[in-house]
């Protein structure tokens, strides 16, 4: 009996471990090949963001005369739903579009839900794992290049506040043609709004040239009291497949493959709503 036990502990140790593995290749491939994605720990501090900076895959010679759009996703779903129609303008119009997600979404109230349906029950940690491989085949799908993205992980506020903010200057001061987007500092979702904030603030100080802002697509459909702004729509009608193909990745269930639709199971009268309007809201602020 004691032969038996050992073992079940053994293999349970080396499945945990094996698991843990393809985990971390998922977050870093997202299934499609290589994407570099980096995130932060817990205590972030500035010099690890300085150095993560210093891996942005964007050479500033041979790019430096380009035009760039940086868009700053605070969720997994949110380059979609919020920014797909304008990322997608943006490549059409021969920019090169670079995503920074900062955080991996693991503390949503999905996973309640989620535990019910599978098994063995999911930490915040798996969940985190794969509302992000859905990010990057969503962003894949776009148009979105592989090394043209960053991910991090911040806990605490103030350190996404510190990370936007050094990312925009890095952008500004190695890019003369650099346009930075965010989302409204007036949307009711904090990790929303400080990106708007943080852009807002650089901007009045004069330290960058160019922002956008977006009314989220809840602030635009959904909340009580809604953003309002110019309705900005896809310039190809070829982009209405390539949406549909990004939104299935957030509708994806397989849990198998930990595939667990993560996206639909968050805000799925977004999703819809998205699939039959195809439309970004730009705010003036």
């Amino acid at each position: 009996m004691g032969k038996w036990i050992a073992r079940i502990l053994i293999f349970t140790s080396v499945f945990g471990i094996c698991l843990f593995i393809t985990s971390y290749l998922d977050i870093k491939h997202g299934g499609k090949g290589h994407v570099s994605a980096r995130s932060s720990s817990q205590k972030i501090l500035s010099n690890e963001i300085d150095s993560s900076l210093k891996k942005i895959r964007l050479e500033a010679q041979t790019q430096k005369h380009k035009q760039i759009s940086v868009y700053y996703v605070p969720h997994p779903d949110d380059e979609l739903l919020t920014y797909g129609v304008p990322i997608r303008n943006d490549l059409h119009a021969g920019k090169i579009v670079y995503l920074v997600l900062f955080t991996h979404g693991e503390t949503s109230s999905i996973i309640k839900k989620l535990n019910l349906m599978v098994y063995p029950k999911l930490t915040p940690y798996e969940l985190g794992l794969a509302r992000v491989k859905e990010f990057n085949h969503s962003s894949q799908d776009l148009g979105i290049d592989n090394n043209h993205k960053d991910i991090f992980d911040p806990q605490k506020e103030q350190a996404r506040i510190e990370l936007i903010r050094k990312i925009a200057l890095f952008f500004e001061q190695t890019f003369p043609h650099v346009t930075q987007n965010g989302l409204s500092k007036y949307d009711v979702i904090p990790d929303h709004a400080i990106t708007g904030m943080v852009l807002d603030q650089l901007y009045k100080e004069g330290k960058i040239k160019h922002k956008r802002i977006y009314a989220s697509i809840y602030m635009s459909r959904f909340a009580e009291h809604r953003l309002t702004g110019k309705r900005i729509y896809p310039k190809k009608a070829k982009d209405n497949s390539v949406f549909n193909k990004a939104i299935h990745d957030y509708d994806r269930w397989d849990p198998q493959h930990r595939w667990y639709a993560c996206g639909y199971m968050s805000v799925r009268p977004q999703f819809n709503s998205f699939h039959k309007h195809k439309y970004s809201v730009l705010v003036k602020e």
